[in-house]
């Protein structure tokens, strides 16, 4: 071991040794120009190409000084503060307090900043802290709720009741003479699908109705969609006539414009220019992100033929309730107004209430209504029936805790009175009743204040009470299923409920402490299904075909997105159209026309009847002479297991599947009736050579970019050059479009014989239904496809074959036309 005395080198056996001492003078010479150059790069900052916090050395930076100049030492802040400065960035500020963010002024400021992207249902604050959101149709709509419910909610609109906020839903005012209504609107609907909106069943306003609309004299092709409609109840010898139109918010403005273009209308408000008003910016911006009761609502006319029509969505509050408990909560939360004799009021019921042919129809309403809400069930109505009330302030009926509300006495339909035009009468339809409504009413703030203050004896009644005003509220039946072969009788019945703006929250808080189940977009998708009717998925309609675009692309982004080794490959699946339903090709190919024809759903109330009875082999297909450009309207349950999912292919089976079906059915063997086989892919050659070219040429061009580099630095040595950006956008994105085109082809080459049985129609919607216990779906055949099906099925019953995207085998279904019986 080497002895301590000694140094390191010398103690390994090296020459190498340090002197003894060091001259201190010829030491600080030798440093001292490394000396003036850190002093003179530290205190200027006029010639140095770092900025302060980038010069100092490694052991003191800080990632956070670029932000926040109390990270750097005290003597360097001024300098660093004068550099940023300079280059005009500002400083960032530190975020304010949670408690100064959660003030009432600040925290509105806030929610009006976060309006302006999407439109806020008044329910929405509720929803936020419960729901989860997601931003559609140009709303924040609760998709689903953070806790697990799906089976909850089916068992509310089977036994209790159901509660969703469908307030996005647009409402169009009408208003004209009676037969320059009826004229106009009786071409944009047609008498073969069923009652029209000029039927004397919904002329009276008594009764509410559903329909659909197609363009200006069109039908059956350029379906717009189905809308909900309502008369007004009007007094005897009254010209004028009154219609609200209940649309989706996609095609809403299409309507709108479908309505102008029919009655010759202009805009009221062509002339002004939203952005040149006499207002300061920040009025401006409360105008445009306050409630919708107080803002402008675009107006239309013909000063000719009399007819107007206001825009009035976001105007209303529109609340579904569905389940047989629906109307008990309804009698629960909706207290009829009484207002005291001897007790002078000021609001707007007072002065409506004066006339005496109003106070018959507030007798009547009073009458009808305490007799119908001891009813137990909503089907014991009329279907469509239309209720209007005016009933007390919601908040002030509600119990302490939330109560499931049960029905009381049971009653017979006898007891109910008849139903006459008054039933139906609302001030809902004054809109200067609506205005004054919605900035007469009172915070639950105040409310409370008043209750804290005049409340003796908790629970009971208290003087204020007698002087808050009523609101007036429309109520809508809904009769749910009508045929009880196809769905539960019954089944998805309830009400609709109309609210004016302001008391939407309230209204909604009252019925969900009587016990109504709350619920989102997801839970509607799921009772559509359960009610097999479902709108968001027909393939002629405005909203069809927008939904299965926004589909169509989400699913292909997401496909491409995942690397070549993780991408399912359709082609060895024999699945031509993986994402979306190639309606028009499938046409075409059944009708062997060279052009894709125009294609459409078939409503023929007539038509669809002969379907349903070839079905059940009591007519013969071809009598029905069906349109080779139709669509029927499918409801298909699964035979055995699987779900195919969304885009499934609906098959024509051959002789032998129907023999090993009986033959598996006979030993139980749930295995799959027939496997497809699994193909080759032709283009995948094309696409590794495609790709390896691809990479060759941008290598190439690299190389010839660095060439290029290379040469100037020769030509100016000493100056820094860096290599050129590549110009190669659009030959990447051609490159990408190629690829693509290999993968799934926009158009494919035959969708009817891509794979080894007859394909005629696709699946829209399949989940598990809990109603029938078994898988079901909603999808559309051919007309052309389906008569072939009935020369296959000579006996038993009809089934089809249905095919998954991702899976190559055919099951079994059978299959039942959608026939609406009513159009309510």
């Amino acid at each position: 071991m080497a002895s301590k005395s000694l140094q390191y080198d010398a103690a390994v056996g090296g020459t190498v040794k340090l002197p003894e001492e060091i001259d201190s003078v010829e030491f600080n010479e030798e440093r001292l120009t490394e000396m003036k150059t850190l002093l003179r790069n530290i205190a200027s900052t006029e010639k140095q190409t770092k900025l302060m916090h980038q010069s100092l050395p490694l052991h003191m930076r800080r990632r956070a000084m670029t932000y926040n100049p109390k990270r750097l030492p005290r003597k360097f802040r001024s300098i660093h503060l004068a550099q940023f400065s300079k280059s005009g960035l500002p400083e960032k500020k530190k975020r304010p307090s949670r408690k100064y963010r959660r003030k009432t002024a600040n925290l509105l400021k806030e929610y009006e900043r976060r309006k302006r992207t999407n439109v806020w249902l008044e329910t929405h604050i509720w929803h936020a802290k419960r729901f989860h959101m997601t931003a559609k149709w140009g709303y924040k709509i609760p998709y689903t709720p953070t806790r697990k419910v799906y089976r909850a909610c089916y068992r509310a609109t089977a036994k209790h009741c159901l509660l969703q906020d469908t307030s996005y839903m647009g409402c169009i005012e009408i208003c004209g003479p009676d037969e320059t209504l009826k004229n106009g609107l009786s071409r944009l609907c047609s008498q073969e699908i069923g009652l029209t909106i000029t039927a004397k069943a919904f002329l009276g306003g008594r009764r509410s109705g559903n329909v659909h609309l197609y363009e200006k004299d069109r039908y059956p092709f350029d379906c717009i969609g189905k809308i909900r409609f309502l008369w007004r109840a009007q007094d005897a010898g009254s010209d004028g006539r009154t219609l609200w139109i209940f649309a989706h918010p996609v095609f809403y403005k299409k309507l709108i414009q479908e309505f102008i273009g029919l009655f010759g209308l202009k805009n009221v408000h062509r002339h002004d220019n939203a952005m040149e008003v006499n207002a300061s910016s920040e009025s401006k911006i409360k105008e445009i992100t306050t409630s919708p009761g107080t803002v402008r609502i675009p107006q239309y006319v013909n000063k000719v033929s009399g007819v107007t029509i206001k825009e009035l969505k976001d105007a209303l509050n529109y609340f579904r309730l569905a389940g047989p408990l629906s109307h008990v909560i309804l009698g629960k939360a909706l207290k009829t107004y009484k207002p005291s004799d001897n007790i002078r009021l000021k609001h707007w019921y007072t002065n409506w209430s004066e006339d005496l042919a109003r106070k018959k129809v507030i007798k009547e309403q009073l009458c009808f209504w305490d007799n119908a809400r001891n009813l137990t069930s909503t089907v014991e109505f009329t279907p469509g029936l239309v209720i209007g009330l005016v009933i007390a302030d919601p908040r002030l009926n509600r119990p302490k805790k939330r109560t499931k509300a049960l029905p009381g006495t049971i009653m017979t339909p006898q007891c109910l009175p008849e139903n006459t035009i008054h039933t139906a009468f609302s001030p809902l339809w004054d809109h200067s009743i609506r205005d004054r409504i919605f900035h007469e009413m009172q915070s639950t703030h105040e409310l409370n204040l008043l209750r804290a203050k005049e409340c003796l004896v908790p629970g009971e009644k208290c003087a204020f009470e007698d002087y808050v005003q009523p609101i007036p509220v429309l109520l809508i039946q809904n009769p749910g299923s009508q045929d009880a072969e196809y769905k539960r009788l019954g089944y998805g019945s309830g009400w609709d409920l109309i609210v004016p703006a302001g008391y939407g929250l309230a209204v909604w808080q009252t019925l969900i402490m009587w016990g109504a189940k709350p619920a989102g977009l997801k839970e509607f998708d799921m009772q559509a299904l359960e009610t097999g009717v479902d709108l968001n998925t027909v393939p002629d309609t405005v909203l069809g075909k927008s939904e299965a675009d926004v589909e169509y692309e989400k699913c292909w982004n997401k496909y491409f997105s995942r690397p070549n080794n993780r991408r399912v490959n359709y082609k060895k699946y024999a699945i031509a159209s993986p994402f979306r339903c190639p309606w028009g090709q499938l046409v075409s190919e059944w009708v062997a026309a060279a052009n894709p024809p125009k294609y459409y759903v078939l409503r023929d109330q007539e038509a669809l009847g002969k379907i349903q009875l070839s079905l059940q082999r009591k007519f013969n297909i071809k009598s029905a002479k069906l349109s080779a450009e139709a669509l029927i309207p499918l409801f298909l349950t699964m035979k055995s297991r699987g779900n195919p999912g969304d885009n499934s292919i609906i098959c024509l089976p051959l002789r032998h599947d129907f023999r090993k079906n009986k033959q598996q059915g006979a030993s139980h063997d749930n295995s799959p009736v027939y496997t497809e086989p699994l193909r080759k892919d032709p283009c995948q050659k094309e696409r590794h050579l495609l790709r390896s070219s691809h990479l060759r040429l941008l290598k190439r061009l690299r190389n010839r970019r660095i060439r290029e580099k290379k040469a100037r630095q020769r030509k100016n040595p000493g100056t820094l050059i860096r290599i050129a950006r590549p110009q190669n956008q659009t030959l990447i994105r051609e490159q990408l479009v190629k690829i693509r085109e290999l993968w799934l082809p926009a158009k494919p080459s035959s969708v009817r014989n891509q794979c080894s049985r007859e394909c005629f129609g696709y699946v829209t919607r399949s989940s598990f239904s809990l109603s029938e216990g078994k898988v079901t779906a909603l999808g559309y055949v051919t007309a052309k496809g389906l008569e072939k099906l009935f020369k296959i099925c000579i006996k038993g019953t009809f089934k089809v074959l249905v095919r998954g995207t991702k899976s190559r085998c055919y099951r079994f279904a059978t299959i039942k036309v959608r026939v609406e019986q009513t159009p309510f």
